[in-house]
Protein backbone atom coordinates (compact mmCIF):
# COMPACT_ATOMS: atom_id res chain seq x y z
CA UNK A 1 0.00 0.00 0.00
CA UNK A 2 1.13 3.53 -0.81
CA UNK A 3 1.89 5.76 2.20
CA UNK A 4 0.40 8.61 0.29
CA UNK A 5 -1.52 9.62 -2.72
CA UNK A 6 0.62 9.44 -5.80
CA UNK A 7 2.16 11.86 -7.19
CA UNK A 8 0.61 13.72 -10.17
CA UNK A 9 1.17 12.19 -13.42
CA UNK A 10 1.25 14.84 -16.58
CA UNK A 11 0.35 12.19 -18.54
CA UNK A 12 -3.07 12.07 -17.01
CA UNK A 13 -3.87 15.50 -18.79
CA UNK A 14 -3.94 14.18 -22.37
CA UNK A 15 -7.41 12.96 -23.89
CA UNK A 16 -7.03 9.47 -23.69
CA UNK A 17 -4.84 8.92 -20.65
CA UNK A 18 -8.28 8.90 -18.84
CA UNK A 19 -8.95 5.67 -20.90
CA UNK A 20 -6.32 3.40 -19.02
CA UNK A 21 -6.95 1.73 -16.24
CA UNK A 22 -4.83 2.28 -12.72
CA UNK A 23 -3.13 -0.36 -12.20
CA UNK A 24 -3.11 -2.19 -8.34
CA UNK A 25 -0.71 -1.32 -5.91
CA UNK A 26 2.71 -3.37 -5.50
CA UNK A 27 1.88 -6.38 -3.33
CA UNK A 28 -2.05 -5.73 -3.44
CA UNK A 29 -3.68 -8.83 -2.91
CA UNK A 30 -6.29 -10.32 -5.30
CA UNK A 31 -9.93 -10.08 -4.81
CA UNK A 32 -11.64 -12.41 -1.97
CA UNK A 33 -13.46 -15.04 -3.26
CA UNK A 34 -17.64 -15.14 -2.23
CA UNK A 35 -16.77 -17.29 1.42
CA UNK A 36 -14.45 -14.39 2.45
CA UNK A 37 -17.30 -11.76 1.72
CA UNK A 38 -19.55 -14.39 4.03
CA UNK A 39 -17.54 -15.76 6.99
CA UNK A 40 -15.05 -12.47 7.44
CA UNK A 41 -18.46 -10.44 8.73
CA UNK A 42 -19.57 -13.80 11.00
CA UNK A 43 -16.58 -13.64 12.63
CA UNK A 44 -16.33 -10.27 13.31
CA UNK A 45 -20.28 -10.25 14.37
CA UNK A 46 -19.00 -12.88 16.77
CA UNK A 47 -15.91 -10.69 18.01
CA UNK A 48 -18.38 -8.04 18.85
CA UNK A 49 -21.04 -9.76 20.19
CA UNK A 50 -18.53 -10.80 23.35
CA UNK A 51 -17.96 -6.51 23.89
CA UNK A 52 -21.39 -5.78 23.35
CA UNK A 53 -23.01 -8.64 25.87
CA UNK A 54 -20.14 -8.31 28.55
CA UNK A 55 -19.03 -4.82 28.18
CA UNK A 56 -23.29 -3.39 27.64
CA UNK A 57 -25.06 -5.87 29.96
CA UNK A 58 -23.63 -8.99 31.29
CA UNK A 59 -20.80 -6.94 33.59
CA UNK A 60 -23.38 -4.47 34.82
CA UNK A 61 -25.98 -6.86 35.72
CA UNK A 62 -23.14 -8.85 37.48
CA UNK A 63 -21.91 -6.29 39.87
CA UNK A 64 -25.51 -4.89 40.27
CA UNK A 65 -26.22 -7.79 41.90
CA UNK A 66 -22.75 -7.53 44.03
CA UNK A 67 -23.40 -3.96 44.54
CA UNK A 68 -26.89 -3.06 44.18
CA UNK A 69 -26.65 1.05 45.11
CA UNK A 70 -26.83 2.95 41.92
CA UNK A 71 -23.94 5.38 42.24
CA UNK A 72 -21.59 3.10 44.25
CA UNK A 73 -22.34 -0.19 41.27
CA UNK A 74 -21.89 2.54 38.51
CA UNK A 75 -18.25 3.28 40.22
CA UNK A 76 -17.47 -0.34 41.18
CA UNK A 77 -17.91 -1.04 37.25
CA UNK A 78 -15.60 1.15 36.26
CA UNK A 79 -13.18 0.40 39.10
CA UNK A 80 -13.48 -3.48 37.71
CA UNK A 81 -13.07 -2.46 34.19
CA UNK A 82 -10.01 0.03 34.94
CA UNK A 83 -8.45 -3.05 36.15
CA UNK A 84 -8.57 -4.43 32.58
CA UNK A 85 -7.38 -1.25 30.95
CA UNK A 86 -3.33 -1.57 30.82
CA UNK A 87 -4.16 -5.22 29.97
CA UNK A 88 -5.46 -4.55 27.00
CA UNK A 89 -3.47 -1.92 25.79
CA UNK A 90 -0.15 -3.69 26.67
CA UNK A 91 -2.08 -7.02 24.81
CA UNK A 92 -3.63 -5.77 21.60
CA UNK A 93 0.62 -4.88 20.05
CA UNK A 94 1.70 -7.67 21.30
CA UNK A 95 -0.70 -10.25 19.92
CA UNK A 96 -0.34 -8.72 16.42
CA UNK A 97 3.06 -8.86 16.78
CA UNK A 98 3.30 -12.37 17.57
CA UNK A 99 0.95 -13.03 14.51
CA UNK A 100 3.07 -11.21 12.09
CA UNK A 101 6.29 -13.11 13.18
CA UNK A 102 4.11 -16.71 13.35
CA UNK A 103 5.31 -19.48 10.48
CA UNK A 104 3.02 -22.29 10.66
CA UNK A 105 1.86 -24.69 8.25
CA UNK A 106 -1.67 -25.53 10.25
CA UNK A 107 -3.64 -22.40 9.28
CA UNK A 108 -1.46 -19.63 8.80
CA UNK A 109 -0.08 -17.10 10.73
CA UNK A 110 -3.72 -15.45 11.44
CA UNK A 111 -5.85 -18.37 11.38
CA UNK A 112 -4.01 -20.40 13.79
CA UNK A 113 -4.70 -17.60 16.58
CA UNK A 114 -8.18 -16.63 15.37
CA UNK A 115 -8.67 -20.80 16.06
CA UNK A 116 -6.46 -21.22 19.67
CA UNK A 117 -7.40 -17.66 20.60
CA UNK A 118 -11.11 -18.26 20.23
CA UNK A 119 -11.40 -21.79 22.26
CA UNK A 120 -9.09 -20.01 25.15
CA UNK A 121 -11.75 -16.89 24.91
CA UNK A 122 -14.51 -19.39 24.90
CA UNK A 123 -13.65 -20.48 27.97
CA UNK A 124 -12.88 -18.00 29.58
CA UNK A 125 -16.37 -15.89 29.44
CA UNK A 126 -18.01 -19.20 30.54
CA UNK A 127 -16.05 -19.05 33.60
CA UNK A 128 -16.70 -15.03 33.97
CA UNK A 129 -20.29 -16.12 34.88
CA UNK A 130 -19.14 -18.44 38.67
CA UNK A 131 -17.57 -14.65 39.68
CA UNK A 132 -19.06 -13.57 43.10
CA UNK A 133 -16.83 -10.60 44.01
CA UNK A 134 -15.48 -7.56 42.02
CA UNK A 135 -12.36 -8.08 42.56
CA UNK A 136 -12.08 -11.79 40.78
CA UNK A 137 -14.39 -9.97 37.84
CA UNK A 138 -11.71 -7.54 37.22
CA UNK A 139 -8.84 -9.66 37.20
CA UNK A 140 -10.68 -12.35 35.39
CA UNK A 141 -11.56 -9.73 32.84
CA UNK A 142 -7.66 -8.48 32.52
CA UNK A 143 -6.67 -11.72 31.59
CA UNK A 144 -9.30 -12.36 29.13
CA UNK A 145 -8.61 -9.32 27.38
CA UNK A 146 -5.23 -11.97 25.67
CA UNK A 147 -6.94 -14.32 24.00
CA UNK A 148 -9.71 -12.10 22.84
CA UNK A 149 -7.38 -9.43 21.49
CA UNK A 150 -5.48 -11.72 20.00
CA UNK A 151 -8.34 -13.28 18.07
CA UNK A 152 -9.43 -9.27 17.38
CA UNK A 153 -5.86 -8.54 16.00
CA UNK A 154 -5.78 -11.19 13.91
CA UNK A 155 -8.97 -10.83 12.20
CA UNK A 156 -8.23 -7.50 11.80
CA UNK A 157 -5.11 -8.09 10.12
CA UNK A 158 -7.40 -10.02 7.53
CA UNK A 159 -8.41 -6.52 6.09
CA UNK A 160 -5.41 -5.40 4.45
CA UNK A 161 -3.82 -9.08 3.38
CA UNK A 162 -6.88 -10.51 1.68
CA UNK A 163 -9.11 -7.55 0.56
CA UNK A 164 -7.41 -5.15 -2.29
CA UNK A 165 -7.16 -1.38 -2.06
CA UNK A 166 -10.20 -0.63 -4.31
CA UNK A 167 -12.63 -2.81 -2.60
CA UNK A 168 -11.60 -2.24 0.92
CA UNK A 169 -14.46 0.97 1.65
CA UNK A 170 -17.15 -2.08 0.51
CA UNK A 171 -15.76 -4.16 2.62
CA UNK A 172 -15.08 -2.06 5.54
CA UNK A 173 -18.85 -1.17 5.68
CA UNK A 174 -19.52 -5.05 5.46
CA UNK A 175 -17.51 -5.32 8.67
CA UNK A 176 -19.13 -2.18 10.08
CA UNK A 177 -22.33 -3.63 9.53
CA UNK A 178 -21.16 -6.83 11.21
CA UNK A 179 -19.68 -5.36 14.02
CA UNK A 180 -23.02 -3.67 14.59
CA UNK A 181 -25.29 -6.47 14.16
CA UNK A 182 -22.65 -8.65 16.16
CA UNK A 183 -22.84 -6.02 19.38
CA UNK A 184 -26.89 -5.63 19.04
CA UNK A 185 -26.42 -9.90 19.31
CA UNK A 186 -24.47 -9.90 21.78
CA UNK A 187 -26.74 -7.05 24.24
CA UNK A 188 -29.73 -9.29 23.30
CA UNK A 189 -28.15 -13.10 24.22
CA UNK A 190 -27.38 -10.87 27.33
CA UNK A 191 -29.79 -9.52 28.11
CA UNK A 192 -33.05 -11.27 27.68
CA UNK A 193 -31.52 -14.45 28.55
CA UNK A 194 -32.84 -15.91 32.20
CA UNK A 195 -29.75 -15.62 34.55
CA UNK A 196 -25.73 -14.82 33.91
CA UNK A 197 -24.64 -18.13 33.43
CA UNK A 198 -26.93 -18.32 30.51
CA UNK A 199 -26.15 -15.29 29.37
CA UNK A 200 -22.56 -15.58 28.79
CA UNK A 201 -22.63 -19.38 27.31
CA UNK A 202 -24.59 -17.73 24.69
CA UNK A 203 -22.13 -15.51 23.78
CA UNK A 204 -19.09 -17.64 24.47
CA UNK A 205 -20.53 -20.24 21.97
CA UNK A 206 -21.63 -17.75 19.21
CA UNK A 207 -17.64 -16.70 19.29
CA UNK A 208 -16.41 -20.39 19.76
CA UNK A 209 -18.54 -21.39 16.65
CA UNK A 210 -17.99 -18.40 14.33
CA UNK A 211 -14.53 -17.92 15.08
CA UNK A 212 -13.42 -21.37 14.48
CA UNK A 213 -15.12 -21.67 11.22
CA UNK A 214 -13.36 -18.61 10.18
CA UNK A 215 -10.15 -20.26 11.30
CA UNK A 216 -10.61 -23.48 9.86
CA UNK A 217 -12.18 -23.08 5.83
CA UNK A 218 -9.97 -19.81 4.77
CA UNK A 219 -6.96 -19.53 3.72
CA UNK A 220 -4.23 -17.41 5.13
CA UNK A 221 -2.20 -15.40 2.88
CA UNK A 222 1.52 -16.87 3.50
CA UNK A 223 3.88 -14.36 5.70
CA UNK A 224 6.63 -12.44 3.23
CA UNK A 225 9.66 -14.31 4.02
CA UNK A 226 12.50 -12.08 4.84
CA UNK A 227 14.87 -13.39 2.46
CA UNK A 228 12.51 -12.87 -0.56
CA UNK A 229 11.48 -9.26 0.64
CA UNK A 230 13.49 -6.66 -2.56
CA UNK A 231 11.52 -3.54 -0.79
CA UNK A 232 13.73 -0.50 -1.16
CA UNK A 233 15.88 0.38 2.52
CA UNK A 234 14.44 3.61 2.22
CA UNK A 235 10.70 2.47 2.43
CA UNK A 236 11.26 -0.59 4.48
CA UNK A 237 12.65 1.67 7.19
CA UNK A 238 9.44 4.35 6.60
CA UNK A 239 7.51 0.57 7.65
CA UNK A 240 9.87 0.21 10.94
CA UNK A 241 9.52 4.08 11.73
CA UNK A 242 5.64 4.00 12.41
CA UNK A 243 6.66 4.64 16.40
CA UNK A 244 7.93 7.69 15.37
CA UNK A 245 5.49 10.57 15.47
CA UNK A 246 7.36 12.63 12.87
CA UNK A 247 8.09 9.59 10.32
CA UNK A 248 4.38 8.55 9.98
CA UNK A 249 1.90 11.87 11.18
CA UNK A 250 -0.77 10.37 9.13
CA UNK A 251 -1.10 6.96 11.58
CA UNK A 252 -0.86 8.99 14.57
CA UNK A 253 -3.53 11.32 13.63
CA UNK A 254 -5.91 8.78 12.60
CA UNK A 255 -5.07 6.84 15.92
CA UNK A 256 -5.92 10.49 17.90
CA UNK A 257 -8.86 10.80 16.01
CA UNK A 258 -10.13 7.14 16.45
CA UNK A 259 -9.32 6.92 20.35
CA UNK A 260 -11.42 10.28 20.63
CA UNK A 261 -14.13 8.62 18.87
CA UNK A 262 -14.41 5.84 21.05
CA UNK A 263 -13.54 7.26 24.02
CA UNK A 264 -16.62 9.95 23.96
CA UNK A 265 -19.04 6.90 22.54
CA UNK A 266 -17.95 4.39 25.33
CA UNK A 267 -18.01 6.95 27.70
CA UNK A 268 -22.42 6.51 27.58
CA UNK A 269 -22.70 3.41 25.97
CA UNK A 270 -20.90 1.04 28.08
CA UNK A 271 -23.11 2.58 30.86
CA UNK A 272 -26.49 2.75 28.65
CA UNK A 273 -28.35 -0.23 31.20
CA UNK A 274 -27.30 1.66 34.06
CA UNK A 275 -28.23 5.68 32.29
CA UNK A 276 -31.34 3.65 31.77
CA UNK A 277 -32.36 3.30 35.35
CA UNK A 278 -30.56 5.62 37.10
CA UNK A 279 -30.75 9.34 34.36
CA UNK A 280 -33.74 7.87 32.58
CA UNK A 281 -35.86 7.08 35.56
CA UNK A 282 -36.63 2.97 34.84
CA UNK A 283 -35.64 1.99 38.49
CA UNK A 284 -35.43 -1.63 37.47
CA UNK A 285 -32.14 -3.48 36.67
CA UNK A 286 -34.19 -6.12 34.42
CA UNK A 287 -37.13 -3.42 33.11
CA UNK A 288 -33.40 -1.31 31.97
CA UNK A 289 -31.99 -4.37 30.24
CA UNK A 290 -35.29 -5.40 28.50
CA UNK A 291 -35.77 -1.75 27.43
CA UNK A 292 -31.81 -1.54 26.34
CA UNK A 293 -32.43 -4.30 24.10
CA UNK A 294 -35.24 -2.54 22.42
CA UNK A 295 -33.41 0.78 21.75
CA UNK A 296 -30.29 -1.00 20.63
CA UNK A 297 -32.47 -2.71 18.43
CA UNK A 298 -33.16 0.46 16.48
CA UNK A 299 -29.75 1.75 16.76
CA UNK A 300 -28.31 -1.64 15.49
CA UNK A 301 -31.35 -1.26 12.46
CA UNK A 302 -30.03 2.61 12.09
CA UNK A 303 -26.25 2.18 11.96
CA UNK A 304 -26.32 -1.53 9.71
CA UNK A 305 -28.17 0.77 6.86
CA UNK A 306 -25.53 3.63 7.50
CA UNK A 307 -22.41 1.15 7.33
CA UNK A 308 -23.26 -0.36 3.90
CA UNK A 309 -24.20 3.15 2.46
CA UNK A 310 -21.09 5.14 3.91
CA UNK A 311 -18.51 2.15 2.86
CA UNK A 312 -20.05 2.37 -0.65
CA UNK A 313 -20.61 6.15 -0.98
CA UNK A 314 -16.91 6.27 0.29
CA UNK A 315 -15.33 3.89 -2.48
CA UNK A 316 -17.34 5.84 -5.38
CA UNK A 317 -16.25 9.32 -3.62
CA UNK A 318 -12.92 8.85 -2.91
CA UNK A 319 -13.40 10.93 0.24
CA UNK A 320 -12.88 9.29 2.94
CA UNK A 321 -11.42 12.17 5.60
CA UNK A 322 -14.47 13.90 4.68
CA UNK A 323 -17.34 11.24 5.78
CA UNK A 324 -15.31 10.50 9.01
CA UNK A 325 -15.04 13.93 10.13
CA UNK A 326 -18.84 14.68 9.63
CA UNK A 327 -19.86 10.95 11.18
CA UNK A 328 -17.78 12.10 14.35
CA UNK A 329 -19.19 15.20 14.92
CA UNK A 330 -23.18 13.72 14.20
CA UNK A 331 -22.50 12.47 17.89
CA UNK A 332 -22.55 16.18 19.34
CA UNK A 333 -26.07 16.51 18.75
CA UNK A 334 -26.66 13.08 20.68
CA UNK A 335 -24.93 14.08 23.32
CA UNK A 336 -27.16 17.07 23.64
CA UNK A 337 -30.14 15.27 23.55
CA UNK A 338 -29.17 12.89 26.97
CA UNK A 339 -28.15 16.35 28.74
CA UNK A 340 -31.00 18.51 27.69
CA UNK A 341 -33.83 15.85 27.98
CA UNK A 342 -33.22 13.34 30.22
CA UNK A 343 -36.46 11.28 29.01
CA UNK A 344 -36.75 7.66 27.14
CA UNK A 345 -37.86 9.31 24.26
CA UNK A 346 -35.02 11.47 24.24
CA UNK A 347 -32.84 7.97 24.54
CA UNK A 348 -34.37 6.93 21.81
CA UNK A 349 -33.79 9.77 19.70
CA UNK A 350 -30.47 10.16 20.70
CA UNK A 351 -29.59 6.64 20.35
CA UNK A 352 -30.82 6.96 16.81
CA UNK A 353 -28.52 9.44 16.10
CA UNK A 354 -25.57 7.79 17.44
CA UNK A 355 -26.42 4.35 15.92
CA UNK A 356 -26.36 6.09 12.48
CA UNK A 357 -23.12 8.14 13.16
CA UNK A 358 -21.48 5.31 14.32
CA UNK A 359 -22.41 3.00 11.01
CA UNK A 360 -20.68 5.34 9.02
CA UNK A 361 -18.04 5.89 11.19
CA UNK A 362 -17.07 2.13 11.71
CA UNK A 363 -17.56 1.48 8.36
CA UNK A 364 -15.61 4.81 6.48
CA UNK A 365 -12.49 4.97 9.14
CA UNK A 366 -11.49 1.32 9.16
CA UNK A 367 -11.07 2.02 5.55
CA UNK A 368 -9.17 5.28 6.39
CA UNK A 369 -6.94 3.01 8.59
CA UNK A 370 -5.81 0.78 5.74
CA UNK A 371 -4.43 3.97 3.74
CA UNK A 372 -1.94 4.86 6.80
CA UNK A 373 -0.45 1.81 7.77
CA UNK A 374 3.44 2.36 7.42
CA UNK A 375 3.86 -0.67 5.69
CA UNK A 376 2.00 -3.89 4.45
CA UNK A 377 4.95 -5.86 6.56
CA UNK A 378 4.17 -5.22 10.02
CA UNK A 379 0.08 -4.99 9.47
CA UNK A 380 -0.52 -7.12 12.07
CA UNK A 381 1.45 -4.98 14.51
CA UNK A 382 0.57 -1.98 13.48
CA UNK A 383 -3.10 -2.61 13.26
CA UNK A 384 -2.86 -4.12 16.76
CA UNK A 385 -1.11 -0.90 18.14
CA UNK A 386 -4.43 0.75 16.35
CA UNK A 387 -6.72 -1.27 18.10
CA UNK A 388 -5.27 0.03 20.78
CA UNK A 389 -7.05 3.04 20.00
CA UNK A 390 -10.24 1.21 19.91
CA UNK A 391 -10.07 -1.57 22.54
CA UNK A 392 -8.20 0.95 24.95
CA UNK A 393 -11.06 3.56 24.99
CA UNK A 394 -13.76 0.99 25.35
CA UNK A 395 -11.71 -0.15 28.96
CA UNK A 396 -10.34 3.21 29.58
CA UNK A 397 -14.14 5.23 29.00
CA UNK A 398 -16.51 3.07 31.82
CA UNK A 399 -13.24 3.22 34.23
CA UNK A 400 -13.40 7.27 33.93
CA UNK A 401 -17.15 7.49 33.31
CA UNK A 402 -17.91 5.43 36.49
CA UNK A 403 -15.36 7.44 38.97
CA UNK A 404 -17.23 10.59 37.59
CA UNK A 405 -21.01 9.08 38.44
CA UNK A 406 -19.61 7.94 41.87
CA UNK A 407 -17.73 11.42 42.68
CA UNK A 408 -20.87 13.53 41.39
CA UNK A 409 -24.04 11.20 41.60
CA UNK A 410 -25.21 12.05 37.72
CA UNK A 411 -24.43 11.67 34.29
CA UNK A 412 -24.29 14.95 33.13
CA UNK A 413 -20.26 15.49 32.56
CA UNK A 414 -20.39 11.84 30.88
CA UNK A 415 -22.06 13.58 28.15
CA UNK A 416 -19.77 16.27 28.49
CA UNK A 417 -17.21 13.93 27.75
CA UNK A 418 -19.05 12.63 24.79
CA UNK A 419 -19.72 15.61 23.19
CA UNK A 420 -16.22 17.40 23.55
CA UNK A 421 -14.24 13.95 22.19
CA UNK A 422 -16.21 13.37 19.21
CA UNK A 423 -16.08 17.34 18.35
CA UNK A 424 -12.17 17.07 18.74
CA UNK A 425 -12.02 13.71 16.82
CA UNK A 426 -13.31 15.55 13.97
CA UNK A 427 -11.04 17.88 14.10
CA UNK A 428 -7.74 15.58 14.43
CA UNK A 429 -8.87 14.25 11.15
CA UNK A 430 -8.22 17.46 9.25
CA UNK A 431 -4.47 16.36 10.05
CA UNK A 432 -4.11 13.54 7.74
CA UNK A 433 -2.37 14.66 4.58
CA UNK A 434 -2.15 11.40 2.71
CA UNK A 435 -5.46 10.66 2.17
CA UNK A 436 -8.74 12.67 0.79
Amino acid sequence: MPDALPAHDPAADTPHASDAPTPPPAGDPPAPGRWLWVIYPLAMVAMNAVWGGVMQVLLGKQIAAIVPEQAASAAALGMALSVSAVSSVISQPIAGMLSDRTRTRFLGRRNVWIFGAGIVGALGLVAMSQLTSTTAIAITWAVMMWPLNATQASLTAVLPERVPQRLRGSMSGVLGAAGLVGGYAGVALAGLSQGLFMGYLLVAGLFLLLTQIFALTTKDRPAPEPQARTTPKHKDKAGHAMLSLRGAPDYWWAFTGRFLMIFGYFSVSSFQLYILRDHIGLGDIDRAATTLVAISGLSTLLSLVFALVGGWISDKAGRLRLFVGLSSLMFVPAGLVYLLVPTLTGAWVATAVSGAAFGVYMAVDQALITRVLPGVGNAGRDLGIMNIANAGPQIIAPSIAGAVVGATGDYQLVFVMLIVCTALAALSVRFIKGVR
